[in-house]
């Protein structure tokens, strides 16, 4: 509180000492001391006090500011990093979202399929059958075997023969 050195304590001492007398001294001392504890005594009760109300869940907003107003840098970074934790927080969250959805629409195609499977039949109700696969026949070329060799005539400039 107070930030005397010996040496400055010791010229008080003296100076009271001659001004006080020696038969006065110990009693001043002993008030100065009486004092001194019913000052500490309040200081402390005041101190609690504080610490109470400020404990108070409602007065969080006006501690924050004070903090603030007494650590600028400090509090500015944790707000930072609490925002960057709140977003990030939200982006992994949005993330899992999407997975989880993903898995389960690959679970419901996949029991689709399953279910396709087992009884035969496409989506659509329709067996599979050797057609559905093969190409359209307009679409067929040759695959470079004697029909190569000998070219398509239409039907009516064949002679018979």
């Amino acid at each position: 509180m107070f930030d005397f050195s010996f040496g400055e304590l010791m010229v008080v001492a003296l100076v009271a000492l001659v001004v006080l007398g020696p038969e006065r001294l110990p009693e001043m001392a002993r008030g100065a001391g009486k004092m001194l504890h019913k000052v500490r005594t309040m200081t402390e009760g005041v101190q609690s006090e504080v610490r109470d109300v400020m404990a108070d869940p409602s007065m969080q907003p006006l501690k924050e500011l004070g903090e603030l107003a007494a650590r600028p840098r400090q509090k500015l970074t944790e707000y930072a990093l609490e925002a960057e934790a709140e977003e990030r927080a939200k982006r992994e969250a949005k993330e899992a979202a999407a997975a989880e959805a993903a898995v389960a629409e690959a679970e419901a195609a996949e029991a689709d399929a399953d279910g396709a499977d087992a009884d035969g039949s496409d989506t659509d109700g329709a067996t599979p059958t050797d057609a559905d696969s093969a190409a359209p026949v307009g679409d067929h070329e040759p695959t470079g075997t004697d029909d190569e060799a000998t070219p398509a005539t239409p039907a009516s400039t064949q002679e018979p023969g």
